[in-house]
């Protein structure tokens, strides 16, 4: 309904800016309407007049009183008002409010979902955390942002696909090997130190009693680190699918980095690099031009002893992602690997790939505050929150909610004891409540022999109060705010929103009776929209993966 409305309203300023411009050229397309900040100045407004102003040269507010004999005569606009320097300002007919409502109960669970990116196929890359030790806190804020971010994606019309890319290979996957074959070892007697930097986890103890168990003392004599790797990540990667799908996260496919090397993409990626004169040898390494580019200085892509930089493969996995064709690439990543994001896309565009189909999210630092004092962290000195230590204590709804309401553009610092409250402070409970409110509501309706009507027949004009356009009003904007969180990959949209529609039905709940005997029309009118309300609520939180439960 919104994007329909809209877009009308679009049309019509184009229309009227052809005819204002016919000789000169105008991109029609930099004037839209947008929901209003502050509705006491209207429903949607454009400054399409301020635009046009340097163009036709005219004073805006008389460029605008031209849009607005427009603007009034569609029949969606009940008033077309002229504010400040020349804002257009739109107050919507009451027939666009009311049948948003019918469009929400007719719809259900599609009402907010769109199909303007249909057609469309989107990859997101997320979490991606080496299998070195289970996951922490800070691949929990990444999990959550990347799953919501491809659930938004899919709400407005992409075929999404969620991808997990681990590395088992390099450097870190071999101090695992060497930690686990200590530990290993020592279950035997022997006494066999920890490497320098090696992994400290109680994890690591268990991974070895795993293998004791099931090969015996048959690896004691074994002096390479790839067998208690490649059993180690085994068992890492399994404990990480488990942890994630209890926080309703599914990934559709996994990408070995090994891989990569095995079939030859990391080869032919350096080969191919090499032949477009993008890199040369100096002192036994290969280095990317990548100053021919504006970096400050070359960067090494295979060192001096032969073994690439975890940029290389990291290089060959994107050319991978760009040749199987999608539309758009997402990748949710630690805003610590900022530099090698450079570095990646300095290679693909040496390729000639284009990288407006590629965005990068770089999660901030996440802290864990509890009882007022920061919980310290450390993954390889073995002190870390697991997720499944956080989800365990907190449950999934709470654990998504926190992480998905706040930019992950922004450090972050998480709430531990406001995050385990079981009341109104916490806004995950509130807005739970909120909907099992309206599901009581629904009961007693039911009880008084109120019900749905199938022609959703009842007295409009009920609704077009204040109280209630107001909420209608927010109902209406719904979709703008799923696609504008999926457009601009901003995951907090859908918490703000969900969190101003609560707070304005708790405060007309507590000034309206919605159910009254004595006023059986008002009662069925407002009935209706209470379950508007709920079916946007039970939406939103569909978005974030949270449960909507009927009773608290």
């Amino acid at each position: 309904m919104y994007f329909e409305i809209v877009d009308h309203l679009n049309t019509v300023l184009a229309e009227t800016i052809s005819t204002l411009t016919p000789e000169t050229p105008f991109d029609a397309a930099s004037c839209t309407f947008v929901a209003t900040k502050d509705t006491t100045h209207g429903d949607l407004t454009t400054n399409a007049a301020m635009v046009l102003a340097k163009t036709l040269k005219k004073n805006p507010r008389e460029i605008a009183a031209m849009f607005q004999e427009k603007l009034t005569a569609s029949p969606h606009v009940e008033k077309v008002m002229i504010a400040g320097p020349g804002f257009i300002n739109i107050r919507l007919s009451g027939t666009v409010l009311i049948d948003t409502l019918k469009s929400i109960l007719k719809e259900k669970e599609h009402y907010g979902r769109s199909f303007r990116f249909s057609g469309k196929k989107a990859l997101v890359e997320f979490v991606s955390a080496n299998p070195t030790g289970p996951l922490h806190v800070g691949h929990v804020r990444g999990a959550v942002v990347g799953d919501t971010t491809a659930e938004l994606l899919r709400a407005v019309g992409y075929e999404v696909t969620r991808e997990y890319y681990y590395n088992d290979a390099g450097v870190q996957m071999q101090m695992l090997g060497r930690s686990v074959q200590a530990r290993y070892r020592q279950l035997f007697g022997v006494d066999s130190p920890l490497p320098e930097n090696g992994y400290k986890g109680d994890y690591i103890r268990y991974i070895a009693a795993g293998l004791k168990s099931s090969r015996g003392d048959s690896l004691l004599r074994e002096e390479k680190w790839e067998p208690f790797t490649e059993y180690a990540a085994d068992v890492l990667m399994n404990i990480i699918m488990d942890d994630l799908r209890r926080l309703r996260v599914l990934f559709d496919a996994t990408f070995s980095e090994r891989s990569l090397h095995t079939s030859g993409a990391v080869a032919r990626t350096l080969k191919q690099l090499a032949e477009k004169g993008a890199t040369y040898e100096q002192d036994g390494a290969i280095w990317l031009r990548t100053t021919d580019h504006g970096d400050e200085k070359d960067r090494v892509l295979v060192k001096s002893d032969g073994e690439p930089t975890y940029v290389t493969p990291d290089i060959a996995y994107h050319c991978d992602k760009y040749d199987r064709g999608f539309d758009l690439l997402v990748n949710v990543m630690g805003h610590d690997h900022h530099s090698q994001v450079e570095r990646v896309k300095t290679a693909l565009r040496i390729f000639g790939h284009n990288l407006d189909r590629l965005q990068y999210l770089l999660n901030q630092m996440v802290s864990i505050q509890r009882e007022g004092e920061k919980v310290k962290l450390s993954t390889r000195e073995g002190q870390f929150m697991t997720l499944a230590e956080m989800v365990d204590e907190l449950g999934a709804d709470v654990t998504r909610y926190f992480f998905a309401q706040r930019s992950y553009k922004a450090q972050m610092i998480f709430d531990w004891d406001l995050a385990k409250k079981q009341s109104m402070d916490n806004p995950v409970y509130y807005l739970q409540y909120v909907h099992a409110r309206a599901c009581s509501m629904e009961e007693k309706a039911i009880e008084r022999g109120i019900g749905v009507s199938p022609a959703m027949e009842f007295d409009t004009s009920i609704l077009m109060g204040e109280k209630e356009r107001l909420l209608l009003l927010k109902l209406f904007y719904y979709p703008s705010f799923v696609s504008d969180a999926a457009e601009r990959f901003e995951t907090q949209l859908i918490p703000t929103y969900l969190e101003d529609l609560a707070k304005m039905f708790h405060t007309y709940y507590q000034a309206q009776r919605v159910l009254d005997q004595d006023d059986p029309a008002g009662s069925l009118a407002r009935f209706h929209l209470v379950l508007a309300i709920r079916q946007v609520m039970r939406n939103g939180l569909g978005l974030l993966r949270v449960n909507a439960p009927e009773r608290m």
